[in-house]
């Protein structure tokens, strides 16, 4: 069987819907192949909410979804129901899953351009040079194999199978730390502190919520050295206590009470064991209570991580990864009953325990149980840039992190990991688990790593291109479905000037994107919802260097000092030799001067521009005063000003 499109995306995974509906919208033609019957990956299979500690208006898509399923819980119940109040709060949207996985599908079926094939997985690729031509993907019923030819390709799976079959080099485990010189890479022993981080936003000085906790620890034995281990995997087991709505699970049939015994066990008598276990309901003394977090009476359950069960995941076939899941479904399901019915755990642990079941108008067709396990971390892409720690902090000379020319995206979650093995050192977490909340910043994402080095017309938006600890801050729904938009405004550009998304000139992609409400710099004072006419040209010149921190300013009057900084960043973009990091760093480090700097008035601010067009050759463009031509300048309109004559220059 054969099938044509323009895009085929491969990943029914919030990322993929994005990728698949923006790229609808920009008139191509897609085909999207879902690996269930279900759609929405683990946001429609128990995720329940968007890890972010950011509520501004990032992405359109992303906004859409938000919005859609707010106003889903207000038609349904009111606005004043107890239901719409839980559906958001401290920054996050809460959500049942069979909710997102309707408001997936409405996207979806509000674009005729897009075709979904369900239970599919790609199998094999053919490629000419750097181009791949076609994909043949293969039916989980037995059907016949499809062969789906296309212009471009978007691998937005979790498993990362398309690269793979394309041959990009690919990558599971941990660097050591000397690989990209990480403090946090390679094996690693730490303890979680108390307290509300970054301080920077405790204090109002960082738009975000900020986290409890942050890794204040590193015990010996931290010896940074590399290994095949990575974030364990788990179910985020959808519970409800709602005793209408509840159903209690059978005992799985390969249940062994063995496995869960270090629940009830003391820390120093648990050491060893093969398995993680890590559960609210630890304490056992009635100090306890599991609350509800999403609408309905419901909660996700993240606990029941299976530690050493997810080595062989990402590069196994789909007949192992079947039995895979199956062990992960079976250790929830016997951590659950065990939890709730076996002697060994305290009375007051069961009590609690059997408050909690499964929802029976969840996954109605799967038990009330997951469609999807939670691939917490995979196969990572070596692309053409790697995205690693030092991505997601604090730069040198900088109060930012990096700036990247070529951003098509932010992270902003605290770099962190889950439980990677079941070693531990005295007093210390399970090897593996970080939360450097402190340290993070918000990033900018190159687009270069989604970019393979040997294919030009395959986006990767999920295993994307980066190391162990940096995967640490992009692994969450959000920047997905944020990454999924802006490789599908890469696709639909590239195809409106004839060539692969892999020879497009990053920059007009930049400009693209921050014209089309995609955040590619965050700032505290604005989001991509701002009515001003300068938000697109200071999203852009945000990765340029033009801002050395997180405050834009864009209302304040504009000192000579900085301009003089600008306009010498602006000619060298003209001439194209931009140095990002280096302006941000000029900016940083000369910022007394700016203090004392007089203002700039419109005049100054055309003399100084027309004086660089001139050094870089473009005599024929004038910037010209405008009536106001002696009035201070302020950031904003000075960035909308350069960026309007920077769309003037002819390419």
């Amino acid at each position: 069987m054969y099938r044509k499109a323009d895009v085929v995306v491969i990943g029914g995974t919030p990322s993929g819907i994005a990728c698949a509906v923006r790229c609808a919208g920009e008139g191509l033609n897609v085909i999207l192949v879902n690996l269930t019957d279900h759609l929405g990956g683990v946001m429609g299979s128990g995720l329940g909410v968007t890890d972010t500690l950011y509520d501004g208006f990032r992405a359109p898509i992303y906004e859409t979804f938000i919005q859609s399923v707010r106003e889903y819980y207000k038609k349904s119940y009111g606005e004043n129901s107890e239901q719409y109040a839980a559906c958001y709060s401290k920054r996050k949207l809460h959500f049942e899953p069979h909710v997102a996985e309707l408001v997936f599908t409405r996207m979806l079926e509000a674009e005729s351009r897009i075709s979904v094939l369900y239970r599919y997985y790609p199998v094999s690729v053919e490629q000419v040079r750097r181009k791949l031509t076609a994909v043949t993907i293969r039916s989980f019923d037995d059907g016949a194999p499809i062969r789906l030819e296309a212009d471009a390709f978007v691998d937005a799976s979790h498993e990362g199978d398309l690269a793979a079959a394309a041959g990009v080099e690919m990558r599971a485990g941990r660097e050591s730390r000397g690989e990209y010189d990480e403090p946090h890479a390679g094996k690693i022993f730490t303890q979680t502190g108390g307290g509300k981080y970054p301080r920077d936003a405790v204090e109002g000085l960082l738009n975000l919520e900020p986290f409890a906790g942050t890794t204040q620890q590193i015990f010996s034995g931290s010896t940074g050295e590399g290994d095949n281990a990575f974030q364990a995997y788990n179910f985020r087991v959808c519970l409800t206590c709602n005793p209408v709505n509840r159903v209690y699970p059978s005992k799985p049939d390969s249940y062994d009470k063995t496995l869960y015994l270090g629940i009830v066990e003391k820390p120093e008598d648990n050491r060893g064991r093969t398995h993680v276990l890590r559960t609210h309901l630890m304490l056992g003394d009635g100090s306890w209570r599991l609350k509800s977090h999403i609408p309905n009476d419901k909660l996700t359950w993240n606990d029941p991580l299976l530690l050493g069960a997810q080595l062989e995941y990402p590069n196994a076939g789909w007949e192992r990864r079947k039995e895979i899941i199956r062990e992960h479904a079976d250790f929830a399901l016997g951590m659950l009953y065990f939890l709730q019915n076996d002697e060994a755990v305290g009375p007051d642990v069961r009590q609690e325990a059997l408050r909690w079941g499964l929802p029976k108008d969840e996954f109605i067709d799967n038990g009330h149980f997951p469609y999807e396990l939670l691939v917490r971390e995979g196969r990572r892409m070596v692309g053409r840039y790697t995205f690693t720690e030092h991505d997601g902090i604090l730069a040198s000379g900088l109060n930012r992190a990096p700036v990247h020319s070529d951003s098509i995206g932010i992270a902003e979650w605290p770099i962190s990991s889950h439980d990677c093995t079941a070693d531990r050192r005295p007093g210390s977490s399970n090897d593996g688990v970080l939360m450097l909340s402190e340290s993070t910043r918000p990033s900018q994402i190159p687009y270069r790593s989604l970019l393979p080095q040997n294919v030009d017309n395959l986006l990767v938006t999920i295993c994307l291109s980066c190391s162990h600890i940096g995967w640490g801050t992009l692994r969450l729904e959000p920047v997905f479905m944020h990454l999924g938009e802006s490789a599908a405004y890469a696709i639909a550009l590239a195809a409106g000037q004839g060539i692969p998304p892999g020879k497009l000139d990053a920059d007009k992609l930049v400009r693209k994107l921050a014209e089309n409400q995609v955040m590619v710099s965050f700032f505290n004072e604005f989001d991509m919802a701002t009515r001003h006419n300068w938000v697109p040209a200071v999203q852009y010149f945000g990765t340029k260097g033009f801002f050395a921190d997180y405050d834009a300013k864009p209302e304040e009057i504009l000192d000579r000092h900085t301009f003089s900084i600008w306009a010498g960043a602006f000619g060298s973009l003209l001439a194209g030799s931009p140095n990002p990091l280096e302006t941000a760093r000029k900016l940083h480090r000369e910022r007394e001067r700016s203090r004392d700097a007089e203002p700039v008035n419109r005049i100054e601010f055309h003399r100084m521009i027309e004086d660089e067009l001139v050094i870089r050759g473009f005599q024929g463009l004038q910037a010209h005063p405008d009536q106001n031509a002696s009035t201070p300048l302020r950031r904003g309109e000075a960035c909308f000003m350069l960026y309007r004559l920077l769309l003037a220059i002819p390419n």
